[in-house]
């Protein structure tokens, strides 16, 4: 690892425990259906309703046992000055949502030396965008790219592998950032997950879709630090705003 001195903005590592009766609390305050709303589309209203702009990146929610969520995130302050941040404009319910004795920050290195090899853990959402129409999904499409590399095979009695599918489409995250190369992608879990989204009508109408789940690890070698600070802070795929995309990282083959 390179030594610390970086033109970019610092980047830190939070770890939050939010108190699941208030974030149900807030769930009805915000006339969310409760019983269908998943614990990261809870956790990214909380933060928003606490943090505003200055909302932590994409997050990571690690269990939700006993009285609170721990949730993990990269952001751009340090949890004193999301605190302060919260103590400003958050109203007195949501700032009673996070446990402040308990919520803790880390700077991360500001730079990563070209070669770095580290471990790799994320949960990502595996899906494309469909360029053309095909048999089931029109041009622009949000799809599992298992299913769409399924639609593109003729033959019924072609396997495809799921795995090899979310590798390769990992692959090609990375390689598109620019900032790390990966190697030995395993796919550790995968679910279909029913996630609740808000529509663009006035009334803010809740949806539920299902989505593709997958928590994928592995090792990767840091190719452009600059890109690789600013990966960890954007987060990889979609939905990165609602639990998918934290790229937490590890010693190499940990």
């Amino acid at each position: 690892m390179a030594d610390i001195s970086s033109a970019q903005s610092p980047l830190f590592m939070i770890q939050l425990w939010l108190d699941l009766r208030r974030l149900v609390e807030l769930g009805r305050a915000l006339h969310l259906p409760v019983q269908r709303v998943d614990d990261n589309y809870i956790t990214h209203c909380a933060l928003r309703e606490l943090f505003g702009d200055h909302t932590p990146g994409p997050f990571s929610v690690e269990n939700n046992s006993g009285r609170y969520l721990r949730v993990l995130s990269y952001g751009s302050l340090p949890f004193d000055d999301l605190q302060a941040t919260a103590q400003a404009f958050a109203g007195p319910m949501v700032y009673q949502i996070p446990d402040w004795s308990r919520v803790i920050s880390k700077p991360m290195p500001q730079t990563f030396s070209q070669g770095t090899r580290l471990g790799f853990e994320l949960r990502v959402c595996p899906v494309i965008r469909k360029s053309s129409t095909g048999k089931h999904h029109g041009v622009g499409a949000e799809v599992d790219a298992f299913l769409a590399r399924v639609g593109e095979v003729d033959d019924p009695k072609t396997a495809i592998d799921r795995e090899d599918v979310y590798r390769d489409w990992l692959t090609d995250q990375f390689k598109r950032s620019g900032a790390a190369l990966p190697h030995a992608i395993q796919l550790k879990r995968f679910s279909l997950e029913r996630m609740c989204r808000r529509n663009h009508e006035k009334r803010r109408k809740v949806t539920t879709i299902k989505r593709p789940a997958a928590t994928m690890t592995g090792d990767l070698e840091v190719t452009n630090s600059t890109e690789f600070i600013e990966l960890l802070r954007r987060g990889i795929g979609r939905h990165r705003a609602f639990g998918f995309g934290m790229l937490k990282i590890k010693r190499p083959g940990g």
